[in-house]
């Protein structure tokens, strides 16, 4: 899929958040490092990407990285996008590619911790000092291992619809699901979102997971994927015990109808992240993409906007607020970043264990 060069944001928009942008915005304000990566950009002269259809806006996202590269750095250039694979599949995919010595499908992946862990320590993605390049916008703790920078922070919890399911609100701790007035009144996911992490010795551990999973499933009523999020807003399904990011309430067709409650003890950060895959056919112009997808503009337009959802490590963002919110209330959160996933290495098997226990009921 070829796109043109369309800008995205009238001139009020722009306006606004250039008041609350870092200085630079001029190819010459950059730091000596980054004006290198933005000529070099200029000398590949194209973008290619293959996001999947719900991260980082999909087709809309791409013509807002190729906006926002030619407002920031000045640097115009010819994008082909096409959909992508969920995040595993295409890590996958690009590893492929890479082993197999021809170019990436995408000048960017974009994934979260479980699908990184596996890749993270290879020369799959490109070394990338992020903070250097971009020192007033990008904090340290925003870029892991020296590859990946992160773009989003999930927040899952418990999504229910607000008029079918008001119950959910009063929910604290994630055992009071299992009281007998709500049995039947939820789903949870094929997969069980978000217990990947509670089964690490770090957090729950196997033995309390593997006891909350059996009392869980025959507390629900089905199970539905993440995607089923129509089937929430339509009050078909009440409720879903626990949904993959906490961001379908931020998204213009449900506000109002879905809400996402964040019990205290299953509170947890689960980043996603971009990073260049070494064999990216045009590198830099990744790299540029990825800036742009951090900055005060992509975070808006692009993370909140389109997938509602933003990072928590930039002040100004709706997550960074919520963090907060949440934290005042007693929450205790869980950071389920790259370095924990290599830290926690039992849990993959002890969770493939505790999936088949839904599976048998």
């Amino acid at each position: 899929m070829r796109i043109g060069r369309t800008p995205l944001l009238g001139l009020a928009a722009f306006a606004a958040l250039a008041f609350l942008a870092p200085a630079a915005s001029r190819a010459a304000d950059w730091s000596p490092a980054l004006q290198n990566v933005i000529a070099a950009a200029k000398a590949e002269g194209k973008l290619t990407l293959s996001t999947s259809v719900n991260v980082a806006g999909g087709a809309d996202g791409a013509k807002a990285m190729q906006a926002g590269i030619a407002k920031m750095f000045g640097l115009s250039l010819d994008m082909d996008w096409a959909p992508a694979l969920s995040f595993g599949p295409m890590a996958a995919k690009i590893q492929q590619e890479f082993q197999a010595g021809v170019k990436a499908s995408s000048d960017i992946y974009i994934g979260a911790a479980p699908h990184l862990g596996p890749y993270i320590d290879s020369d799959l993605f490109k070394k990338v000092d992020w903070a250097a390049l971009w020192p007033e916008r990008i904090p340290a703790s925003a870029a892991e291992r020296g590859r990946s920078l992160r773009f989003e922070t999930f927040l899952p919890g418990i999504m229910y619809n607000v008029k079918s399911a008001p119950w959910v609100k009063d929910i604290k701790v994630v055992d009071d699901v299992m009281k007998p007035a709500y049995k039947g009144k939820f789903y949870t996911t094929p997969y069980l979102s978000g217990f990947d992490a509670l089964v690490a010795d770090s957090a729950w551990g196997k033995a309390k997971t593997t006891a909350f999973v059996q009392k869980l499933s025959g507390q629900i009523a089905g199970v539905v994927a993440c995607t089923g999020t129509d089937r929430i807003a339509s009050g078909e399904i009440p409720a879903l015990v626990v949904d993959c990011s906490g961001a379908a309430p931020n998204l213009p067709r449900y506000k109002g109808i879905l809400d996402v409650q964040v019990p205290n003890d299953i509170a947890m950060r689960r980043y996603v992240y971009v990073q260049v895959p070494s064999n990216a056919p045009h590198p830099n112009a990744g790299i540029l993409a990825a800036l742009y997808l951090v900055s005060v503009e992509g975070q808006h337009d692009v993370a909140f906007g389109m997938d509602g959802i933003d990072e928590d490590d930039y002040p100004e963002t709706w997550t960074h607020q919520r963090v907060a919110t949440l934290t005042n209330q007693g929450a205790k959160f869980l950071n389920v970043d790259i370095n924990w996933w290599k830290t926690n290495p039992e849990a993959d098997k002890d969770f493939g264990d505790i999936v088949k226990i839904l599976q048998k009921n």
